[in-house]
Order: C-alpha cells, then sequence, then structure tokens
C-alpha cells in the first residue's frame, strides 16, 4: 500500500549485515547504506527502507539495525523505541523549533543518554470509506516519535515524555526530576456549547466601531434594479 511508505531526510548510515541474512550471520560486519523512506505499519514498529553501496534497495529493517559508529552498543529494539506505530497514516516532519537541538533520553531501565534531534513521525487517522477508526493514534492524544542520533552511535525514536530538551538560549532551571505533569485529557472545542439557534440575523446584523449596528437593508441601487426588473416583467 502507497499510503504506508513516506521519504525522511536521507540519513547515511551502516546496516548491521545480520539484517540482511534473517540473522544467520553477517554480526559484526556492517555495509554502508542510505536510509531513505520509513513505512508505517500499525502495530509494528517504524520499519526503514535503505539504499547500499552494493547497489541493493532493503526495505523494512528496523531502528535498531542501522547505526552511525560500528562500535555502537547493540541494544534491545525496546530500548530504541517505546512505542509501535499508532496508524497506518504518519507525517514525516522537522520540528523547526528543535532542528538541531540536543537532547537527553530517558530510557526504559532509565539511563540518560544523549543525542541530536533529526525530524519527526507524527501519527493520525485519516478515515477512509469501509474502515472503522479503531486505533490510538488520538486516544487520549496525538502520538509522535522524534527521531535523533544518539552519541553512542545508535538511533532513537522516542516520544516527548521521555526527552529533556537543551537550548542555552531559552531553557531556564532545566528539570531533573518529574514535574507532576498530567495529560490533558479535555477535547477542546467550542461547537455545540452554546444554546441558541443560527438565523438570518447572525449572519447579516454587524456592528461599527462605535457600536453602532449596521444598516442591513437593500440598498437603494439594488431596490430600484430589482423595481425596474419587476415592472418590465
Amino acid at each position: 500500500m502507497a499510503y504506508l511508505n513516506h521519504n525522511i531526510p536521507v540519513i547515511t548510515c551502516f546496516i548491521r549485515n545480520e539484517y540482511l541474512f534473517n540473522h544467520t550471520k553477517g554480526h559484526g560486519d556492517f555495509t554502508l547504506c542510505d536510509v531513505h523512506a520509513v513505512a508505517s505499519v500499525e502495530k509494528r514498529v517504524p520499519l526503514f527502507e535503505a539504499f547500499l553501496e552494493n547497489g541493493v534497495n532493503w526495505t523494512r529493517r528496523p531502528i535498531n539495525a542501522f547505526c552511525w559508529k560500528k562500535d555502537a552498543p547493540v541494544r534491545r529494539l525496546d530500548e530504541h523505541m517505546y512505542w509501535d506505530c499508532f496508524s497506518p497514516y504518519v507525517d514525516v516532519q522537522i520540528r523547526q523549533r528543535l532542528s538541531g537541538l540536543r537532547a537527553q533520553l530517558i530510557t526504559p531501565t532509565y539511563e540518560k543518554l544523549e543525542g541530536t534531534y533529526m525530524f519527526s513521525l507524527d501519527w493520525s487517522w485519516e478515515s477512509k470509506a469501509g474502515f472503522t477508526d479503531v486505533n490510538f493514534s488520538e486516544t487520549p492524544e496525538h502520538k509522535c516519535a522524534h527521531i535523533f542520533k544518539m552519541d553512542e552511535g545508535n538511533y532513537f525514536a522516542y516520544p516527548n515524555n521521555r526527552i529533556i530538551w537543551y537550548d542555552d538560549a531559552w531553557i531556564k532551571d532545566r528539570i531533573t526530576k518529574n514535574p507532576g505533569f498530567i495529560i490533558d485529557l479535555n477535547v477542546y472545542t467550542v461547537e455545540n456549547t452554546r444554546k441558541q439557534e443560527t438565523d438570518y440575523q447572525f449572519i447579516t446584523e454587524f456592528k461599527d466601531a462605535d457600536g453602532k449596528k449596521q444598516d442591513t437593508k437593500r440598498s437603494k441601487v439594488h431596490s430600484s434594479v430589482q423595481t425596474e426588473t419587476e415592472s418590465d416583467n
């Protein structure tokens, strides 16, 4: 399905060769590649497409298949990212305000590892005829994964609540522990909250800056034109 696949900013790095041989061999060996696309399959991790230097384009490898340092530690997949894809519909973008920033990522085992922000995967749900929205991409709030180039040589994809950012020109009193923030479960909407009906006056009645109502009656020109038309008939 074409909508599952999306271009990403190209990452030139290494693929661990065991991911080219179904983990039967190749451990400890590496192949240079350009990672250039991602596939979002619900209830699977994001899967990346790589163009190898030997001319092969290899699809759908997990993020822990890639590294930019050959001596990067080999970690479990659940240390590289917290969540599977929430939806087949994902947007790839570079958050301009976060572009180039460094951050500290908190792993599931509470390690604090540092890296540099690259881009984000942002999930939502696009309703299609015949498909029922049963996923969790917007429940209780929208989901995203920020992709990081980690100092240790790996790549991570982490959610907002596991990232503490650095910005020397902005951040003051940077947190060192959980501040006690709570996920906002409110639905913010203004429609269907007012007990009033929309009528013709609601559309045509306006006020001048001094608070006086504007005359919403037909102009003399419009009235005269209509009168002439009616007389012609």
